[in-house]
């Protein structure tokens, strides 16, 4: 079994704004209300058994869109989450109730589970990339680094990789030597479901509650140290959609 998920919980204020109403980001459109980056991800996602969406700001108006906007293949595949507390927590919380979710109701009996943020634009073909891996996959674009904006990705004189982000946007510091720094794809492969499902269930809740980096950087830390395999995948084409402008560069 095969899953897919996609968080979209937080209130996208600076996009709102830019809109002039509350708006779910994932499900905002021009024109087109198939055009939207949750049914573009769904698409790309479409070989995957099940996709666990994990909602909260404005949920009813997602639940709606997937039930009369999305396609009848994808709307029975969908497993929706509900975040009750995307105001108070951190983009971990949404993670840990989608891979919660899934554990409850497949227990470990899944090959993978692939995770992408919400307010992403990729290609295909970086995707597809993504989805042929056989093995667990960190993805990387080729953005500048900068504070106000990038999750960065270092790895260590070990080659174990760890994630850094500053949620103030002020600065980045790496307090060790390094053989490499990337620009976060925000985009990962989870091949190793006992390895995952543990690693979830050790974090303690307020581990949870902030970032989703720190699920993410235990698991990939402890493949790296157990010698595992772990597919590096460059984006082609990358944008954080954070504004109108951003969907209209994407061509949604």
């Amino acid at each position: 079994m095969r899953i897919f998920l996609t968080t979209v919980a937080g209130s996208a204020t600076r996009f709102s704004e830019s809109v002039g109403k509350p708006t779910v980001k994932c499900i905002y459109n021009r024109e087109d209300p198939k055009k939207t980056l949750l049914n573009h991800m769904l698409t790309q996602a479409a070989d995957y058994d099940v996709f666990v969406v994990v909602g909260g700001f404005l949920i009813s108006e997602l639940e709606d869109y997937i039930n009369n906007v999305l396609s009848d293949e994808f709307r029975e595949k969908v497993l929706l989450v509900d975040n009750k507390f995307y105001k108070e927590y951190g983009s971990g919380w949404s993670l840990y109730l989608g891979i919660k979710a899934v554990i409850e109701k497949y227990g470990t009996d899944f090959d993978e589970l692939l995770f992408a943020e919400g307010d992403l634009f990729v290609d295909d073909e970086s995707f597809k990339a993504v989805s042929d891996s056989s093995d667990s996959v960190i993805t990387i674009n080729s953005e500048a680094i900068r504070a106000k904006k990038a999750v960065a990705l270092y790895y260590d004189l070990n080659e174990v990789p760890h994630y850094i982000y500053d949620t103030s946007h002020g600065q980045l510091a790496i307090n060790e030597p390094f053989t490499a720094i990337y620009n976060s794809g925000q985009i990962w492969k989870f091949t190793d479901s006992e390895l995952l499902s543990r690693v979830t269930n050790e974090i303690p809740d307020e581990g949870h509650q902030g970032t989703n980096l720190v699920l993410i950087n235990e698991y990939f830390q402890t493949l790296a140290k157990n010698g595992k395999n772990i597919n590096v995948i460059p984006m082609k084409t990358w944008i954080n959609c954070n504004t109108i402008n951003d969907f209209i560069i994407a061509g949604l």
